[in-house]
């Protein structure tokens, strides 16, 4: 028996109102994960994360994760004001076992809609596996732009370059 971990680590800036977009879904995550019932969505949160059955006010930002029943970007989260940088947020998360690259990916798209118009944010994650397991180890990278994101692991990378692509 072997135990898979998908780990990464990264930070990046936004603004003011899109950490508090952030923090609101962390909450929601955490809230849900739990069985709990979230606090009322913000109407900014509704306008990220437009609600996908009537009823549901939370149905449209469950559908960021793979099991809409788990719903866990499986990081740790710190977010807090940038020093040097008035009116800018700092964004920090990790994991050393869940992380969670596509849930992760899309809270950054639909959150920091100003920020990735300005640059793209991305990040790189790895896979390790607690044996020596054939294909156990890995990783992969994401970019988030304002209209798109791009995902691919390293083993797709390696297939491309096997095949004789171009990287």
């Amino acid at each position: 028996m072997a135990d898979y971990y998908t780990q990464g680590s990264f930070a990046f800036t936004c603004s003011h109102a899109e950490m508090a977009l952030i923090e609101e879904a962390f909450q929601a995550s955490h809230d849900l994960e739990n069985g709990d019932t979230p606090s009322q969505p913000t109407p900014e949160f509704l306008a990220a994360f437009p609600p996908t059955s009537p009823d549901d006010p939370w149905s449209g930002f469950v559908t960021l994760f793979d099991d809409p029943e788990f719903p866990s970007f499986g990081v740790e989260f710190e977010g807090g004001n940038t020093l040097d940088q008035p009116g800018v947020s700092t964004v920090s998360m990790w994991s050393m076992i869940d992380f969670q690259p596509a849930a992760l990916a899309a809270l950054i798209h639909r959150c920091c809609q100003e920020t990735v118009r300005q640059a793209p944010i991305g990040f790189e994650f790895g896979f390790s596996c607690s044996r020596a397991r054939r294909d156990g180890f890995g990783g992969g990278w994401c970019a988030v732009f304002a209209d798109r994101i791009e995902i691919e692991t390293t083993r797709q990378a390696l297939s491309l370059a096997l095949e004789g692509g171009i990287l």
